[in-house]
């Protein structure tokens, strides 16, 4: 028979298509297309595709016409093609992206999933009947390097009457990925094997390695052949290895040798003084009586207290001290003349008076007094809802009338700011308690009056072991709590480790923020750590430094097994510091 000239395509042509951008068109001639059947050509054209155009390890699956029939592997090329037929190399890609768009994997016969540390991620292997149902065998190694091979009853029947030499069904491995090839070996691989003496049953061999390990995994699956109901049936599962494991579950050697660790944890260090709550607990407010020759008079409100916060300043080494007087009432001293002629009582006989002028001062520890700068006043409504700032700190009181104001300002003093929004919220731990203000009015007489108040700040409440686990909803097992106290700014520095109701470990910090490690997180760190020949990691995620203070946190691993065995905290203030070393429980993480 004359040879057939046959137009091939590689690759979609279609635009929008999530299959590789591939597209490869060319002629070939099919010589002995009476003898060659579809199976044997799509190889040819495989090999013809690697050789001429340097596609490396593309696979071939299918060849299709070119309006989208799919060519029976069994026919003979000269059945079924002719001359300038157009047919389409359906790759692997883009076979998995057809099968999974239309196919359910409904049993499961064989499934392997191993977590592999050197790409942090489960290569699988899983075998078993879709909802056609035919045979599946699916290889994963990698997002861009995985396999799919689908096996009709037909086709099986097929294989096991041809025992053919090429046993191979499918294989995938390091040296297939498509950018830089991996360091670390791993490969998933599948393989006939046949019964000689029945075209019933055939057997799947499978191997698996992980880059992480040097242990290979091998299992025989049975496959039996129903001809007269024409089923696929699963027969008996035979290992041909040890179990290997991927190293998410603890030996006995391991679970030992961390009996022995913990048996040597050092015992915690401490040093420098801690925050007492209480330290002003004996401290009263006094309430103060306006004072002086001027006929203004100012006296607390029903509502009057002081807001206080603190922030940083542009200058170097101070503070800011803002603070808000929240409800000071002024009126006017009424002015009682002489009885006048022969008036039986006395008559008042009185004028507007005005402020001038508004001055705030703050008492410092030696006792003298500082004035304070950026002062504004308010004028606060009848309801005490709304405050209405004035440009301007003049104020015209009318006799008998009573006008209610808000005062605020701030202090420029030496010291460094706190850093958490509790210690911000309070008058600086470097100003006296209680912090005395001092309002000095002036009025149009050129007259002063001045009305002291007070302000004591709120008892500290500490975070504490016990104080943290109701926001802590989410951890069911707070397993440590370690801190140290800054008791310049009465500030606590702290780090927890607990576990999570998903079995992981949360490790989290003053900040509010945390870290959660499940076994694979670990096992990746004692593979990288083994690689380094190193037994401790840093958690740069729960680090900080500022000015004298310092959190640092460190993974620690056994320098025989490296394996993970503890968590390290060490905390230091500007005026304590502290060490602490806690197990982690890694036989209860998943």
């Amino acid at each position: 028979m004359a040879p057939i000239r046959i137009k091939v395509q590689l690759g979609e042509e279609k635009k929008g298509s999530r299959a590789r951008p591939l597209l490869r068109k060319f002629v070939y001639v099919i010589e002995s297309a009476s003898n060659q059947t579809i199976a044997e050509l799509l190889q040819t054209l495989q090999k013809y595709i690697i050789e001429k155009f340097s596609h490396m390890n593309i696979e071939i699956i299918q060849l299709k016409t070119d309006d989208g029939f799919i060519l029976s592997k069994s026919d003979r090329c000269s059945d079924v093609l002719k001359d300038n037929d157009l047919i389409i190399c359906v790759d692997m890609r883009r076979f998995i992206e057809e099968y999974q768009a239309f196919f359910i994997e409904n049993v499961i016969w064989l499934e392997r999933k191993q977590y592999d540390v050197t790409i942090n991620k489960e290569r699988v292997l899983r075998i078993g009947l879709n909802n056609t149902p035919e045979l599946f065998i699916r290889l994963y190694g990698t997002t861009d390097l995985n396999s799919i091979y689908v096996f009709g009853f037909c086709e099986l029947i097929t294989i096991a009457n041809q025992k053919q030499s090429n046993r191979l069904i499918g294989r995938i491995d390091n040296t297939m990925e498509f950018e830089q090839s991996s360091e670390f070996e791993w490969f998933i691989e599948c393989k006939w094997d046949y019964d000689i003496n029945s075209n019933t049953t055939l057997f799947i061999i499978c191997n698996t390695k992980l880059g992480s390990s040097n242990e290979i995994w091998s299992g025989k699956l049975q496959i039996f052949l129903d001809h007269s109901r024409k089923r696929i049936e699963k027969g008996e599962l035979i290992q041909l290895s040890t179990e290997s494991s991927d190293g998410t579950a603890l030996t006995d050697q391991q679970r030992q040798r961390l009996k022995e660790l913990a048996a040597q944890l050092p015992p915690p260090k401490r040093s420098g003084p801690q925050i007492d709550p209480n330290s002003h607990q004996n401290v009263k407010i006094t309430k103060h009586e306006c004072e002086g020759e001027s006929a203004v008079r100012m006296t607390y409100g029903n509502t009057n207290t002081v807001l206080t916060e603190h922030t940083e300043s542009d200058t170097n080494d101070m503070f800011l001290q803002y603070f808000t007087i929240t409800h000071i009432v002024f009126s006017k001293r009424q002015t009682i003349l002489p009885e006048i002629l022969n008036q039986k009582r006395s008559q008042p006989i009185d004028k507007p008076i005005t402020v001038a002028n508004l001055a705030v001062f703050y008492q410092i520890h030696d006792g003298s007094w500082r004035e304070c700068q950026d002062i504004t006043i308010g004028l606060v409504s009848t309801r005490d809802t709304e405050t209405t700032w004035l440009p301007h700190l003049i104020i015209n009181i009318e006799p008998d009338k009573f006008l209610s104001f808000c005062i605020k300002g701030s202090i420029l003093f030496k010291g460094i700011c706190g850093n958490s929004n509790i210690t911000r919220l309070r008058t600086h731990k470097k100003l006296p308690q209680p912090l005395k203000l001092k309002i000095v009015v002036t009025d149009n007489y050129d007259k002063q009056c001045s009305l002291i108040v007070e302000q004591l700040n709120k008892p500290l409440e500490l975070v504490t072991k016990e104080s943290l686990k109701p926001s802590l909803w989410y951890i069911k097992d707070l397993l440590s709590f370690t801190y140290a106290d800054d008791c310049d700014l009465d500030e606590r520095y702290y780090v927890y480790m607990g576990i999570n109701k998903e079995n992981k470990i949360v490790i989290g910090w003053f900040n509010s923020s945390s870290s959660v490690f499940d076994r694979k997180k670990f096992l990746t760190m004692e593979f990288t750590a083994k690689q380094n020949k190193t037994t401790e990691i840093d958690l740069t995620d729960i680090a900080y430094h500022q000015n004298s203070n310092e959190v640092k946190a460190k993974i620690l691993l056994d320098p025989v097994t490296y394996i993970t065995y503890a968590l390290r905290i060490e905390i230091s203030t500007s005026t304590s510091k502290v060490e602490e070393t806690h197990i982690i429980p890694i036989d209860k993480i998943s």
